[in-house]
């Protein structure tokens, strides 16, 4: 007589499952098709669900960042916070513009419309992970379905852009390359051109490193004067718009330096190349502005 009560919440149980595997195939990309790797790889970034995305990057660049060093530097959602932004996420859009095919490679640039996040923010608590975490089931199922008829009604506001995508092939699947090898560039410039006072000289003209690492850079100053010299020396990191990914750790020279008439001093930056980084950028630079102070 029990078997009734007990194999009637298993049928629950298998049911709820069996819609969570019919929506997570209604996610899953076909991965013979670049054009839908391309677009589940949008998707999940913008989700900021790091652990699918990184399931679509290449073998190539797995290689030189393991899954928990990846997703840990992009700071990836989770809880219902997560299951929010991929409700979203659904509403990510490509349409492909160019395409150059080789026969293990492909490359694609392709307009892209996304939810604008700023915008959609108030309807989601301002995108805070512990208050939407925080949520009881009715709350959530009313969050989730106001969203969801947004979307049917595409009322949604949307941004427009247009990006460059790599895609290698691998078996019969294709992955977004990002060439994560290949680090990012910082050139390293001085500029005198505010005194003739002094001579200096960088320990290196360049590093090339991962984002997430930290490198050291040493400066020497000779004041080339029979009087003592004090300098501010300016840090510029360009492009302005990702200067705020570069970090002092630790800086010598922040504050005005002075250097004795016919002396040499050594001065050391340490600095950390944040993880989060936006993928895609190769290159910034690092200018030391020199200005003596009267």
């Amino acid at each position: 007589m029990n078997k009734p009560v007990l194999f009637f919440p298993m049928v629950i149980v298998l049911l709820f499952a069996a819609a969570g595997n019919a929506r997570a195939a209604e996610r899953a990309a076909n991965l013979e098709e670049p054009v839908q790797v391309i677009q589940a790889y949008l998707r999940a970034t913008y989700a900021r669900d790091f652990v699918e995305a990184y399931r679509l990057v290449s073998a190539a660049d797995r290689k030189v960042r393991g899954v928990n060093r990846y997703v840990q530097q992009r700071g990836a959602f989770s809880g219902f916070t997560l299951e929010v932004a991929r409700k979203l996420s659904e509403s990510v859009e490509i349409e492909p513009q160019q395409q150059k095919t080789t026969a293990d490679r492909i490359q694609v640039a392709a307009r892209y419309r996304v939810p604008d996040p700023k915008r959609i923010a108030p309807a989601v608590l301002n995108w805070d992970p512990y208050r939407l975490n925080s949520l009881g089931a009715a709350e959530r199922r009313k969050m989730l379905d106001a969203l969801e008829k947004k979307q049917r009604d595409r009322s949604l506001e949307m941004n427009e852009g247009e990006e460059r995508f790599e895609l290698v092939k691998e078996a019969n699947e294709w992955r977004v390359f990002l060439n994560w090898a290949a680090g990012v560039k910082i050139p390293l410039r001085l500029d005198l051109s505010k005194t003739n006072d002094l001579a200096v000289s960088l320990s290196k003209q360049e590093v090339v490193l991962q984002p997430g690492e930290v490198f050291e850079i040493f400066l020497k100053i000779k004041n080339k004067t029979k009087q003592a010299v004090t300098a501010r020396i300016g840090h510029l990191v360009e492009p302005n718009d990702i200067a705020d990914y570069l970090d002092f750790v630790q800086c010598g020279f922040l504050l005005p330096v002075t250097i004795s008439p016919g002396a040499e001093q050594e001065y050391s930056g340490s600095y950390l190349l944040r993880g989060g980084l936006p993928e895609g950028v190769r290159r910034l630079s690092l200018t030391y502005d020199f200005r003596i102070l009267q």
